[in-house]
C-alpha cells in the first residue's frame, strides 16, 4: 500500500467567482476535492490520505473522513513538500490533484499497482486520446503526439518521496516552464522538445529523460481509465464531469435494482 497527497488549492474563481479555492468548486452537489478524497479512501492500494489546502476554514464535513489536513498556500512545489511532510516514512506516495472529480477507486488501484510493478522512482500516467473521447465525450484536452499515437497526461504521479525531496528545485523549474517550449528547452534540452513538438518521441525516450533529470528511474504507465486525466480547469469541464458522475450514479442505482 502507499500513501496519498491531494493538492486541492488553485484559483477556483476562474470557474466560479464565489469559489475560495479550486478544491471547493461545487461538482454535482459536492466540493470537487471530496469526490477525489472519497475515491482514494475507497481504493485498496491507499493507506492514508493527506489533503493540502490553502486554508482550513469552512471546508465542510468531508474533512472528518480524511486522515490529515495540511495547510499550505505556497508554490506548487512548496505544497507538494508540505503534503509529503505529513508522512514520515519512505513508502511511495501518490500525488493527486484535487480537480479530477470523476476519478474512481478502480482507476487509482490500477495505476498504483502498475506503477509499483515497474519498480521506478517516479511514474506518470498516459491516457490514449481515443479512451478520453470515448469515456468523456465533449472533453477538450491537450494531447502530446508520441510515435505510438496521441496521449494526454494524467493528474497523478507515484513518487519515491526521498528522491523527490532531493530534486525539489528541478521539479519546480519543470513545472514553472511546462507551458513554454522555449523555456523548457533550456532545462530538458532542445532536441527532446523538438521531437516532442513533432510527435517523434517514444515512451522509452520520455522515461529515460525523466530518469536522468531526477537522478533515478522514471516510467510512463499507460492506463485505460481516462478519469485520471479528466481535470476541471474551465466551465465546460464542469459540464463534462457532472455528466459522467450523474451517469455513474444512475448506472449503480440500476444495478442495485436488478
Amino acid at each position: 500500500m502507499v500513501d496519498a497527497v491531494v493538492l486541492a488549492g488553485g484559483d477556483g474563481a476562474v470557474i466560479d467567482p464565489a469559489c475560495r479555492f479550486k478544491g471547493l468548486l461545487p461538482i454535482a452537489g459536492r466540493p470537487m476535492v471530496e469526490w477525489v478524497a472519497d475515491a482514494l479512501l475507497a481504493a485498496e492500494t491507499i493507506r492514508e490520505v493527506a489533503v493540502v489546502v490553502p486554508s482550513a476554514e469552512n471546508l465542510g464535513k468531508w474533512v472528518d473522513d480524511v486522515g490529515k489536513i495540511v495547510v499550505s498556500d505556497g508554490s506548487f512545489v512548496d505544497n507538494v513538500v508540505a503534503g509529503l511532510g505529513a508522512f514520515r516514512g519512505e513508502r511511495p506516495v501518490l500525488l493527486v490533484t484535487g480537480d479530477i472529480p470523476a476519478i474512481t477507486p478502480e482507476a487509482i488501484d490500477d495505476f498504483v499497482r502498475s506503477s509499483l510493478a515497474t519498480g521506478a522512482d517516479v511514474t506518470y500516467p498516459l491516457v490514449r486520446k481515443e479512451d478520453v473521447l470515448t469515456q468523456f465525450p465533449g472533453s477538450k484536452r491537450t494531447y502530446i503526439r508520441l510515435i505510438d499515437g496521441p496521449v494526454t497526461g494524467g493528474n497523478m504521479m507515484l513518487v519515491n518521496p526521498v528522491l523527490l525531496l532531493a530534486n525539489r528545485e528541478i521539479g519546480g523549474r519543470i513545472f514553472a516552464t511546462r507551458k513554454s517550449p522555449v523555456a523548457m528547452a533550456h532545462i530538458i534540452g532542445i532536441r527532446f522538445v523538438v521531437k516532442l513538438v513533432f510527435g517523434r518521441l517514444t515512451v522509452s525516450e520520455v522515461e529515460q529523460k525523466l530518469g536522468k533529470l531526477i537522478g533515478g528511474t522514471g516510467a510512463a504507465v499507460y492506463t485505460a481509465y481516462a478519469s485520471v486525466g479528466a481535470d476541471v480547469d474551465k466551465r465546460e469541464d464542469v459540464v463534462v464531469a457532472e455528466k459522467a458522475l450523474y451517469e455513474r450514479t444512475r448506472d449503480r442505482a440500476v444495478s442495485k435494482v436488478e
